[in-house]
């Protein structure tokens, strides 16, 4: 009986800065065969059931068929309670206790890229640390020129998407801040004049600031809660009754996350 041994072997791949040359990702077709005996019969292909991604903080390289570009996407953003005036969010990460020494993150948020038709199926997901300036930036894959709904979500602050789908370029820039027809629906408040932030308070993560998140407040408002709490609306490391008016407000207004 023949035996056929197929042995693929891959080179170990270094990425690093690249200066005398640069990567154009391309698509290479697949390779394979069909051998056969009195017995037995293989059939392979090479290229498809093994991909992999090589990455540097300037360059990628993807094994495959697809190959997706890495692009850089900056953003700006406020969230409503954090904000404190002057285009400033609050060190919410050291005055929670996160952080040991005060610097100029403000929190954690989620960065979404969603496809730019029904059922906008997710593409890309990351979670970054929005600067107290409003400043994010996400270096992720994307095909570049296609359209996708930038979507952030925050632990207590109200999902939102961008107004519409944005062409991706290796640099994209998005200022979520400079006006309310930037979001979907105009959903966002505004904290400063021509200044806007994502509405705070969906405590629970339902997409709607409602009752049910005043009972929560309330709860770690007589527990005396401090430190990392979604609670915690304004962000100075104590749940108290000062984080009471926002969502006491966007309760009253009705205030859900709108997005296609």
């Amino acid at each position: 009986m023949k035996k056929i041994i197929l042995i693929c072997q891959l080179a170990n791949l270094l990425i690093g800065q690249l200066n005398a040359q640069t990567l154009s990702p391309q698509v290479i077709a697949s390779a394979g065969g069909y051998q056969s005996s009195a017995n037995n019969s293989l059939s392979f292909t090479i290229g498809e059931t093994n991909t992999q991604t090589f990455t540097s903080a300037n360059n990628m390289l993807t094994q495959g068929f697809q190959q997706p570009y890495k692009m850089m996407l900056n953003l700006k953003a406020y969230l409503q309670g954090y904000y404190s005036g002057g285009g400033q969010m609050r060190n919410v990460l050291y005055n929670q206790g996160v952080t040991s020494i005060p610097g100029n993150e403000c929190d954690s948020i989620i960065i979404q890229l969603r496809q730019a038709v029904a059922p906008y199926m997710l593409v890309s997901q990351t979670k970054q640390v929005v600067k107290t300036n409003g400043q994010v930036s996400y270096s992720g894959n994307a095909v570049l020129g296609q359209s996708y709904y930038i979507v952030i979500k925050h632990r207590n602050t109200i999902e939102t998407w961008s107004a519409n789908p944005i062409t991706m370029s290796e640099n994209t820039n998005y200022d979520f801040t400079s006006g309310v027809n930037k979001v979907f629906g105009n959903n966002m408040v505004e904290v400063d004049p021509g200044m806007f932030a994502f509405y705070s308070g969906d405590i629970n993560q339902d997409e709607n600031i409602d009752l049910l998140d005043a009972t929560i407040l309330e709860t770690d408002i007589n527990d005396f809660a401090f430190g990392y709490f979604a609670t915690d609306i304004n962000g100075d490391g104590n749940v108290d009754l000062l984080d009471s008016p926002i969502p006491e407000t966007n309760i009253n207004q009705f205030v859900f996350s709108i997005h296609p």
